[in-house]
């Protein structure tokens, strides 16, 4: 018997469906052949310290450290009964098909009630980036021998015996040392969590310590041919902090009463044509960034929303990804894509099919520089799917909003390189030098995507400087 071992009921049941299981059971979903299990995530978990050593039921610095010779496994009380069911199952198997999230966890999931089970058949992996249609006929067409992901499961159980070694160890430590005593007061040390608590309370300390310090510039207006341009005066290197800022106001106020009614003369017209290329596509990392930036939105409201979009509305690709890129072998499927966005998004249709015509264009510049073999890890970044069935109003606002980003970054891809001139003024007054700079917009490409609000590039410094006119 063939056995699909899935991480999550909603991952089993949308399996099930595209391989001919349609009995429901117990915790399982059977036929043609097959059988589609789950976890609940994790079913088991490391032993406690007091497995390996009883006198640690009660902690005592004197017992410590705890280094298992062999490491144990042991069942979740909350979740034994469906452990029971997975273990009957893999007993009858003769194969697997691990189809657990694809990624080092997942792959842990399964591989870890496969060992404390002592399955010994074969091993095959079904590796699906998303839960449309079209992506899971993909993957169940290209299952992967086990052995390659194995290492992913030798990688991860190498992140949670360490985890267990540096947190029990030095917890225990810790809070017998430091601590109230026992398990009430307790002081958690963690090998991921203490090092970046520390990172956190130190910036929060140097922000608390951080006096501020004005800093000045000037500002002038010049007439020329009849209009009125505003322009920042160049200081001179000598004048500025090791940070580059003007903090004596004498200098600045020095400056105004030298050119004030005093005309200037241009020293510099020079103008460049200048091209900006589209923004990577996203991982959860740089999709939580821009969705802080943008709209205010917390990195766990951000991965929430991204892990529905993937699971319950099958609208986008996986999200626990660190890479900015895909295969050049998607190119083939942008089209069902990008139809995919406008079937979803009407107000974007227009966009697409400006992408269309530039996929199926020559210029390779057209279609971005994400499609990009070498730069793929184990997962390519966070796309819309093929769905041509997304449901847009199902979605919470905040689902609605990380969709539009993920559409509009995905569209960016083909609508080429914002160009630009941009040109810089320079007026020598009284021996001082004055500068301004702007862009003039000339061919918009992929900055179409970006929303009216965020549209307008700025040139202003982040540093906000008092200025003396």
């Amino acid at each position: 018997m063939k056995l699909y071992l899935c991480e999550k009921p909603s991952q089993g049941r949308e399996i099930a469906s595209h391989i001919g299981a349609r009995t429901r059971g117990d915790g399982c979903i059977t036929g043609n052949g097959v059988s589609v299990t789950w976890g609940i995530g994790h079913l088991v978990e490391q032993a406690k310290p007091e497995h390996y050593n009883p006198a640690l039921k009660f902690w005592d610095i004197a017992h410590l450290p705890v280094l298992p010779d062999e490491w144990h496994m042991e069942v979740k009380h909350q979740t034994r009964d469906q452990y029971k069911i997975v273990s009957k199952l893999l007993k009858q198997a003769t194969e697997v098909v691990i189809a657990t999230d694809a990624d080092r966890e997942g792959e842990v999931i399964a591989r870890e009630l496969m060992q404390l089970n002592g399955y010994r058949g074969k091993v095959s992996r079904l590796w699906l980036s998303a839960f449309d249609d079209a992506s899971v006929k993909k993957a169940l067409a290209n299952i992967l021998p086990g052995e390659k992901t194995l290492t992913m499961y030798f990688s991860g159980m190498g992140r949670s015996r360490a985890d267990w070694l540096a947190g029990m160890n030095l917890t225990m430590a810790l809070t017998k040392a430091f601590g109230a005593g026992g398990k009430d007061g307790t002081l958690h040390c963690g090998r991921v969590q203490t090092p970046v608590l520390a990172l956190v309370v130190r910036r929060e300390r140097a922000i608390a310590a951080f006096v501020p310090k004005s800093h000045f510039g000037v500002n002038a207006t010049f007439l020329m041919n009849g209009a009125s341009v505003p322009m920042a005066w160049v200081a001179r290197a000598v004048l500025l902090d090791d940070e580059g800022h003007l903090v004596d106001r004498g200098s600045a106020e020095a400056v105004v009463k030298q050119v004030a009614g005093q005309a200037g003369k241009v020293s510099l017209v020079e103008t460049t044509q200048e091209r900006e290329v589209a923004p990577l596509l996203f991982s959860l990392g740089s999709l939580q960034r821009e969705a802080s930036a943008r709209f205010g939105m917390k990195a766990q409201a951000v991965l929430d929303a991204a892990q529905a979009l993937y699971e319950k509305h099958k609208a986008t690709s996986y999200p626990r990804t660190d890479c900015e890129y895909l295969p050049r072998s998607m190119l083939a499927e942008s089209k069902e894509t990008l139809q995919a966005i406008a079937g979803a998004k009407p107000e974007l249709a227009t966009l697409t099919t400006v992408a269309e015509s530039a996929l199926n264009g020559a210029d390779e510049r057209s279609r971005g520089r994400a499609f990009n073999d070498k730069q793929i890890t184990a997962h390519h970044a966070i796309i819309p799917t093929r769905n041509p069935n997304i449901d847009v109003s199902a979605m919470t606002p905040t689902e609605r909003t990380v969709f539009d980003m993920v559409c509009r970054r995905y569209l960016a891809q083909f609508l080429g390189d914002y160009q630009y001139s941009k040109t810089v003024i320079e007026v020598i007054c009284e021996a001082e030098k004055f500068r301004v700079s702007g862009k003039t917009p000339l061919v918009p490409g992929w900055r179409q995507t970006l929303p009216e609000a965020t549209k307008a590039p700025t040139d202003k410094d982040d540093d906000q400087e008092e200025a003396v006119t």
